[in-house]
């Protein structure tokens, strides 16, 4: 998961609640430029105009004006084929920023000086990957939501040495851990995987969430606290995705039943070298070309034979 993978969950669940299948009807160091809130809504067809290629980030923010970007995704779903495909960026990648002075700098690092739109033209000129549209979420966002859809929170397996080193109210063990917690976990990354196991974490918790949210949503209570949920929900995530696009999307996965994801992770194994600089300090130097192949052959493919992780 991660903050991003669960925001998508998040929104195809609010779909999927939203959606009458008997009215199925699609119309409708620079701050970062200020996003539209989700709620805004439109007459843009869904059919004609469907959401391709768009960015989901988790923002390294406990309020502060500006922040980094902890995780970075770009997912497509292709409604023809009921395809939904997710392809993380590690944040420590070593890229091109367009504009910067000193030209090179962590791929995070794009957010905080350029917001979004910064962001998807590093994307663009390094992975030669056009994104339509943004979906950002910051940790205050994501605890809460936890909190919100899973409200029993969820079982990971916690270890002392993760308790101690990110301070968590937990005891080592199995342990049913809320937002607050749960962000810990998945945000834990000194172990012997470094970066890697904290995206091993995410993809743990992603699961585990939605099959909390199923179960909950599933039963009588859940059809109950629905409105509160969606009223709630959508106002912790920012994006430029009109509503009825985001209703689209997430009730032809529901509907179809696409209940599994292909993912990549990016870099690729073998492709990257551990590097230390003085202006971006440790970074995970790239073969650009390798993993630009990578993911134009990921997006392109309708084959179930892309899971590639580093």
């Amino acid at each position: 998961m991660g903050i991003i993978k669960f925001v998508f969950l998040f929104l195809m669940v609010l779909s999927a609640c939203t959606h009458q299948p008997d009215k199925l009807n699609h119309s409708g160091d620079d701050e970062p430029p200020k996003q539209i809130n989700s709620q805004q809504n439109n007459t843009v067809g869904y059919k004609e105009n469907p959401p391709g290629t768009f960015l989901l980030v988790g923002i390294d923010s406990r309020g502060e004006d500006q922040s980094r970007a902890d995780t970075i995704l770009v997912a497509q779903y292709e409604h023809k084929h009921n395809q939904l495909k997710l392809a993380s960026i590690m944040r420590d990648c070593y890229v091109k920023i367009p504009g910067y002075p000193q030209h090179y700098h962590k791929i995070n690092a794009a957010y905080y000086f350029g917001g979004t739109e910064l962001l998807k033209e590093t994307i663009l000129v390094n992975f030669n990957l056009q994104i339509d549209h943004v979906v950002t979420i910051d940790f205050q966002g994501f605890k809460n939501l936890v909190d919100l859809l899973v409200p029993d929170g969820v079982e990971v397996q916690v270890s002392e040495t993760m308790i101690d080193d990110m301070s968590m109210e937990a005891s080592a063990g199995l342990n049913r851990l809320h937002g607050e917690e749960i962000l810990k976990y998945v945000r834990y990354r000194h172990d012997d995987n470094s970066d890697f196991g904290r995206v091993q974490r995410q993809q743990e918790v992603l699961l585990k969430l939605k099959n909390e949210i199923a179960n909950r949503l599933g039963s009588v209570e859940g059809i109950t606290v629905l409105p509160g949920i969606i009223k709630e929900g959508l106002g912790m995530i920012e994006t430029d995705m009109q509503l009825n696009a985001i209703l689209g999307i997430g009730s032809q996965l529901i509907l179809n039943n696409a209940a599994s994801a292909e993912n990549l992770t990016i870099p690729l194994k073998g492709t990257f070298q551990d590097k230390l600089y003085p202006h971006a300090g440790a970074v995970l130097e790239i073969n650009i070309p390798e993993n630009q192949e990578a993911l134009s052959e990921f997006f392109s493919s309708r084959s179930g034979q892309n899971n590639k992780e580093i």
